[in-house]
């Protein structure tokens, strides 16, 4: 795979999943016009069909095998990362784009503007081709919810919500039914819609009729208007606007992209309602101080922020929202007439939640307005907390009703329902599942094995979305019949029930297969792979920490004192590299490549050293070579020379994966000395 496609896919990966999105509702959204942009903007010498075109297998019965190998390449280099095949998934919103009536094709007709973008010719490439892309689709939405909001919100829609003849290109589709300008312009929607009624935030099917009644169709992209009259298609444009108004906040226009937003959360804690505050973003910082005299204080190392200086939940600050800016920050929640807490795990107390959870409590209070759809989900779907709760509680909201403990044990019910009853009520679906996961449990030695529980303790099976309920679910190959109730349902599926043995277990559904181990103890001794330490040759220790192996272990400083080594007295080259950085390569001139690995800060540095590491960085040492440091964060290189010299790559190590790193980062450093590098490396790439 050359350079080019790594570019693009670093590319898509910044523009679109970059921790800039943080807390944002993110739509992969790329058509012909915003691909020039991009190949323009980036400098892209290669437009992005012709690109991903060149990889494809045509004559085989599996034309993305090259790209799908490629992902799984990269994937094991870094297995947090962005799933390797942007540029093909955004080739398939771009054709998704095209689908309008022309002389050619209908506007139903997918698959050959498909072909034709990639191959340039319509039927080389067909529906039954296209299965693969389905799944890669349903892995990113997986990535995406695993990041918890950090790498944008997710609105790619769960399997069960496409129509039977959209199953696979529907997720593609759904990123391209709302430009750039259509979100743009949803602000002035809400506000339009919201002036003329007190129940916030509205379900997305009901802020479709009101397009429809005020003649808004006009202000919308083609591609929205023709979802709008698809009857298929239309529950999930009203799904995917819905969830933009229940992230909108009341200001005039959506938060910024690259502005962090901060949700402002409801608290129960010791009979009193108060507000706690979640940020998305990666970094942290301890306090932030916002206008009007807000601050955050962080509550230990979590995400979550302790919030003074803003008026207590009541009626009025829930069916109005609330919204303070800061620099390159809003804290922000959007008028909601209903309120549902469950119990945070890591807050431990009754916390705001997005949606209802299957099998677990909730609190939920009802404004006045929402009161009736409330009731009416509640006696369609709810196991218990039916009956409104008339004990007059000081916390209570003033005219607002309480329902508690509220517990969904169907979880097939209560979707149902949720569609049915819409109102106040629409936007509070389960969380979306893409993938069969292990969830809960009591673990043994997590850093031993993540995947090792105490016996009795096992975790609970979650089903993806398109089997819930109807799934068959094997445990070490065997369907079980005391699991059948909680799969009918789709609910959790709890694993101690079962009383397995200590061992290796199974859990397989729909081709799909996870393993996990029980144990009564963790008795294995955990095997130090990496240690951190300095290393120490004739009685000298090196002045700098590094990682020490089998060789160097024995006589480097680790937690123990070396009272006969005193500091190297020869020169050395030093250099801080950030541990945030998502990839830190050492590029010789010589034509070695070395990746650099984050060591780990041991406790005992604070004992035994006079002086602890900055912890946003961590220090390389180099001896006697030269060549350029090179950092990736959030898709950008950037470079650093270390005595580069003059490059002469043929004359050791690997050149091939020295010339592919070198020029994956060539946008690194406008500096003559890396132009050298640069140069040598397209010489070797051809």
């Amino acid at each position: 795979m050359d350079h080019s496609y790594q570019a693009w896919q670093d590319v898509l990966a910044e523009e679109f999943f970059g921790r800039q999105h943080a807390g944002h509702p993110t739509l992969f959204y790329v058509d012909d016009d915003v691909e020039q942009e991009l190949r323009h903007g980036y400098g892209m010498e290669e437009p992005l069909a012709q690109c991903v075109g060149r990889f494809l297998r045509l004559e085989t019965a599996e034309p993305y095998s090259a790209l799908e190998d490629y992902r799984w390449r990269r994937r094991q280099q870094d297995k947090g990362g962005v799933p390797a095949f942007l540029p093909l998934l955004a080739c398939s919103v771009i054709a998704a784009s095209r689908m309008v009536n022309d002389r050619n094709h209908r506007a139903t007709a997918y698959h050959a503007r498909f072909s034709e973008l990639l191959t340039g010719d319509e039927k080389r490439l067909g529906s039954h081709h296209y299965e693969p892309i389905s799944r890669m689709w349903q892995v990113l939405a997986s990535w995406q919810h695993s990041q918890k909001g950090a790498r944008g919100l997710c609105t790619l829609p769960a399997p069960a919500d496409l129509p039977s003849n959209r199953s696979m290109i529907g997720f593609a589709q759904s990123q391209a039914l709302l430009s750039g300008a259509d979100r743009s312009f949803l602000p002035k929607l809400f506000r339009s819609v919201r002036e003329h009624g007190t129940t916030w935030p509205l379900p997305g099917e009901t802020l479709l009729t009101q397009v429809e009644i005020r003649g808004m169709e006009q202000h919308f992209s083609k591609n929205f208007r023709n979802a709008l009259q698809e009857e298929e298609f239309r529950p999930f444009l009203a799904k995917l606007i819905g969830n933009y108004a229940a992230s909108w906040d009341g200001s005039d226009e959506l938060v910024p992209t690259g502005v962090t937003r901060a949700e402002l959360l409801v608290r129960l804690d010791a009979g009193r309602l108060g507000w706690v505050a979640r940020l998305r973003s990666a970094e942290h910082e301890e306090r932030i101080e916002l206008k009007g005299g807000v601050v955050l204080d962080q509550l230990g190392d979590t995400a979550y922020y302790e919030v003074t200086g803003l008026p207590a939940p009541s009626a009025d600050t829930l069916t109005k929202g609330v919204r303070r800016d800061g620099d390159g920050l809003v804290l922000s929640r959007p008028a909601s007439s209903v309120l549902v807490l469950a119990r945070d795990d890591v807050l431990g107390v009754w916390a705001g939640t997005d949606g209802f959870r299957p099998g677990e409590a909730h609190v939920v209070l009802a404004a006045p307005t929402a009161q009736r759809d409330v009731q009416r989900l509640l006696d369609k779907a709810a196991t218990t907390g039916r009956s409104a709760d008339t004990s007059k509680l000081a916390w209570v909201p003033q005219g607002w009703s309480l329902h508690k403990p509220v517990t969904f044990d169907d979880a097939v019910t209560l979707r149902r329902a949720l569609k049915e009853v819409q109102g106040a009520v629409g936007l509070l679906q389960p969380p979306a599942q893409f993938k069969l996961r292990l969830e809960g449990g009591l673990k043994l030695a997590p850093s031993l094995d993540p995947h090792l529980y105490l016996r009795g303790g096992e975790p609970q099976v979650i089903f993806p979305d398109a089997t819930e309920g109807t799934g068959t679910l094997l445990v070490d190959g065997k369907e079980r019949p005391e699991l059948r109730k909680a799969i009918a349902a789709g609910r959790p599926v709890p694993l101690a029930v079962l009383r397995l043995e200590a061992g290796r277990h199974t859990v397989s559904c729909a081709g799909a297969e996870i393993g996990f181990a029980t144990a009564d103890q963790a008795v294995v001794e955990p095997k130090v792979t990496r240690v951190c330490g300095f290393t120490v040759a004739d009685g000298t220790a090196s002045a700098s920490p590094s990682l020490l192996d089998e060789q160097t272990l024995p006589t480097g400083v680790t937690g123990a004192d070396c009272t006969s080594a005193t500091p190297r007295d020869a020169a050395a080259v030093m250099e801080l590299c950030r541990r945030d950085a998502d990839e830190v390569l050492f590029a010789a001139a010589d034509g070695r490549l070395w990746t650099l690995q984050v060591p780990e800060q041991p406790d005992w540095w604070t004992e035994r050293l006079p002086d602890t590491p900055a912890p946003l960085h961590f220090e390389a040492g180099f001896h006697g070579i030269g060549g350029w440091l090179l950092e990736r964060r959030s898709g950008r290189w950037k470079g650093r020379p270390v005595n580069p010299g003059t490059p002469k790559p043929k004359s050791t190590g690997n050149p091939r994966a020295w010339a592919r790193a070198v020029l994956n980062a060539q946008q690194a450093s406008d500096e003559p000395s890396w132009a050298a590098y640069v140069q040598a490396a397209k010489e070797l790439d051809r």
